[in-house]
């Protein structure tokens, strides 16, 4: 899907205003499922290696999976190229699986099979999305509508992405899945948040000349700085 493989055309924007997860999401995820330090665990649709470095801090062998390679040479980690639906990984190789908001973008049910596949008996499923859309203070209405058009555009919903893991895991070999939610917030200047909407798939899928040109009508309508409560969603499963 050319949606889901935009990223990589602003990974460095992506990689500089994109919220880090909180430690809070990676250590809730361990203690639900038991994982101790010595835990193998995969990044699955690594990006940048955001959530990869933070899981790297709590688990000794973490590899990251990522099938751009733009957003893959931002990774500082052990990283492989592949996707969901094709793991680059032996069968039962790891503790659990980790993916920062991209499950959405998995063909599931295949995806599901491969994860499964490469996890050891008992292995853990964590999802986890970011929602940080709300902005305090809110942005003009004049930025409200230059992002509409292209996002409408691009038919996709971000809280039906977030969503999308109910029914997927009908008749996996995954226990039912169970949800969290935690949260977060963070601030960003004008500059950075005109770039951060810029990283999102609907906009980094324009060729760079519109997505410039509509980041700097953005920056026009922005000013100061702007607080971001963000809301995390965290899935959490294992094979059964």
């Amino acid at each position: 899907m050319r949606l889901a493989q935009s990223f990589g055309a602003a990974a460095t924007d992506y990689e500089r205003v994109r919220p880090e997860w909180p430690p809070a999401a990676v250590d809730r995820a361990a203690a639900l499922l038991g994982l101790g330090r010595e835990a193998e665990v995969v990044d699955l649709a690594a990006g940048t290696g955001k959530l990869t470095r933070l899981l790297a801090e709590r688990f000794d062998r973490v590899v990251a999976v990522e099938p751009d390679e733009r957003m893959r040479a931002l990774l500082e980690i052990e990283s492989r190229a592949g996707t969901a639906e094709r793991i680059p990984l032996p069968d039962a190789s790891a503790d659990a699986v980790f993916v920062g908001d991209a499950f959405h973008w998995f063909e599931a049910a295949v995806a599901l099979a491969e994860i499964a596949r490469v996890l050891r008996p008992r292995g853990g499923l964590v999802l986890l999305w970011n929602d940080w859309w709300e902005t305090d203070p809110p942005i003009p209405a004049a930025a409200t509508e230059l992002l509409r058009e292209p996002f409408e555009r691009s038919g996709r919903c971000f809280r039906a992405d977030v969503q999308a893991w109910r029914g997927a895991f009908d008749g996996s070999r995954f226990e039912a899945p169970r949800e969290e939610r935690l949260r977060d917030e963070t601030a960003r200047s004008a500059e950075e948040l005109a770039t951060l909407f810029c990283s999102t798939s609907s906009i980094a899928s324009l060729d760079e000349a519109e997505r410039e040109a509509l980041r700097r009508r953005l920056l026009d309508s922005l000013s100061g700085e702007y607080r971001l409560p963000v809301e995390i969603e965290l899935v959490w499963t294992r094979l059964a």
